[in-house]
């Protein structure tokens, strides 16, 4: 692990991000996209077929819920993303409250093994959701 110190404007712009996060986070889970627009597809609607992000929104809501057989029901890297979205905003507020970057040591080649798993799996999903609608 490596810190660095960080300088003033850096520690706000840590602050903004960790306040974004935070945003996305309690409208996760304050606000179920069934009952707005917000969970219709205008792909969806136009095609008939699930686009690659479809159930993103819903999975995200039951995730931050604590309902995470459903979150992965509804899409299969919800889960994966939301819990990405709490880990940078720990991060980010603790950089901003601390001053202190934190890095952590991950060998480039683990990252990309990791992220194109992440990837097939959700063009794995995707192609599946697409096959099972296929009347």
């Amino acid at each position: 692990m490596i810190i660095n110190k960080l300088k003033h404007d850096q520690r706000l712009i840590r602050f903004f991000i960790a306040g974004v996060l935070f945003a996305v986070i309690v409208v996760s889970i304050f606000l179920d996209p069934l009952n707005y627009s917000i969970s219709n597809c205008a792909i969806k609607q136009m095609t008939g077929y699930s686009c690659p992000t479809c159930g993103l929104t819903r999975s995200f809501h039951a995730g931050a819920n604590l309902n995470i057989t459903q979150a992965f029901a509804f899409h299969i890297i919800g889960p994966l993303l939301l819990l990405s979205v709490v880990l940078l905003f720990v991060k980010f507020s603790l950089e901003s409250a601390t001053g202190k970057a934190v890095q952590l040591k991950i060998k480039h080649s683990i990252t990309k093994i990791v992220l194109l798993t992440i990837g097939i799996i959700w063009v794995l999903f995707w192609i599946w959701k697409v096959v099972t609608e296929i009347p």
